[in-house]
């Protein structure tokens, strides 16, 4: 079975049992990586039945890709109800992956987990990760113009600094630079949008 034909959740109570496994497996990950992720355990941990959890996530792979999406899908919420800081699309999309690396580094654990999944190249994957690719990039096209339109320059540009913000948080998980580096790396990516004609916000 494929991400794209996992079951999803339809009543209230599906959605509250699927939440609950979210939150206790984001928890468990966050806490002690990916060795921490115990099946048996979640599962008690989120008041579930063993077979309830199964049904809806396979493998640990399978629940790692729902817990990403799950993030930024929250992330779009987010920022769809908050004002983007900054003056300029260079200033706004700087702040937030700033932002966004400072929680990636509160849990580390989790971060690692969540960045090794999303860069499995299997191809009963890829449908649940290109998913999650562009929902991040919803989120960053919201913040670039605090909710306006976005044209096609704007965004293959931001596809393009977003490249950037995942290379440079992937070398600072490896142990190849450190965070200071990584931030230098994020700021120098948000060059790129200089020169775009939107400089204030809305």
């Amino acid at each position: 079975m494929t991400p794209t034909t996992l079951p999803a959740p339809v009543t209230p109570s599906q959605h509250d049992r699927y939440q609950r496994m979210l939150q206790a497996a984001t928890a468990m990950l966050a806490g002690g990586g990916e060795d921490a992720l115990q099946m048996k355990e979640l599962a008690e941990r989120a008041a579930v039945s063993l077979a309830t959890l199964y049904r809806y996530f396979p493998s640990k792979d399978h629940l790692l890709l729902a817990i990403s999406q799950s993030r930024y899908e929250n992330a779009l919420r987010r920022v769809r109800s908050e004002t983007p800081q900054g003056t300029t699309v260079q200033e706004r999309v700087a702040n937030h992956l700033l932002r966004e690396f400072r929680a990636a580094q509160r849990d580390q654990r989790l971060t690692t987990a969540l960045n090794r999944v999303l860069g499995d190249t299997r191809p009963e994957y890829a449908p649940i990760i290109l998913q999650t690719q562009q929902l991040h990039l919803q989120v960053i096209e919201h913040v670039a113009m605090a909710g306006g339109p976005v044209d096609g320059e704007l965004r293959r540009r931001l596809r393009i600094v977003i490249d950037v913000f995942v290379a440079a948080a992937g070398r600072w998980l490896a142990g190849v630079s450190s965070a200071a580096e990584a931030r230098f790396e994020i700021r120098v990516g948000c060059y790129l949008l200089r020169e775009h004609p939107e400089n204030a916000a809305p």
